[in-house]
């Protein structure tokens, strides 16, 4: 088994939420449910960079992931055992955000993980993340709490079919997805 932060692609453009909701007091995306709390269909648009192409999976919000329409269907059921899709819409386009819901709080291993600290000695991130393998789940993708379920990481089990099945790593790789890149992380 291994984990993966999913991390967005910077080649690929970047997708932003109109002002109304990214300002709003629910554009957080802690698994915490925002179903009924975020507008049901907002609109978002894409970057200006023109010359970077547009991803099947973007970085929206810098907060969490959108999927074109397409993507959404071919994931379903990874995405939605991991939380819930929103949907929105890109020029008239359908798109989902991914609100992760499914948290592994125990799985950090706070004295072999590395942080990050300021200048009065206070840590204020995670530098090398080290996960406990026992405390993740089977599949899908998570967030922990000791880095403020900031990062999304993905479980990537092919030892089973239904670990594969279930891989979002899997998904992306044999879908040819673009916008995400994946940094692996240690596991004890």
């Amino acid at each position: 088994m291994k984990v993966y932060i999913v991390k967005p692609d910077t080649s690929y453009r970047f997708m932003y939420p109109e002002d109304e909701v990214y300002d709003s007091d629910f554009w957080e995306f802690k698994c915490n449910e925002l179903a009924g709390k975020l507008p049901l269909h907002f609109t978002a648009y894409l970057s200006d960079k023109k010359e970077e192409p547009i991803p099947d999976i973007a970085w929206i919000g810098m907060s969490t992931f959108a999927f074109k329409e397409a993507v959404a269907e071919y994931m379903v059921e990874i995405l939605e055992e991991s939380g819930e899709l929103l949907p929105f819409t890109v020029n008239d386009e359908q798109w989902y955000c991914l609100n992760i819901l499914q948290k592994a709080d125990d799985a950090l291993d706070t004295e072999k993980s590395e942080y990050e600290y300021n200048e009065g000695g206070i840590k204020f991130g995670l530098k090398n993340i080290v996960l406990k393998a026992e405390k993740l789940p089977a599949t899908g993708l998570f967030k922990i709490k000791g880095d403020n379920y900031t990062s999304t990481f993905c479980v990537d089990d092919q030892s089973t079919d239904e670990g594969v099945l279930g891989s979002f790593f899997c998904a992306v790789a044999s879908g040819k997805l673009t916008g995400v890149t994946f940094q692996e992380v240690t596991l004890v």
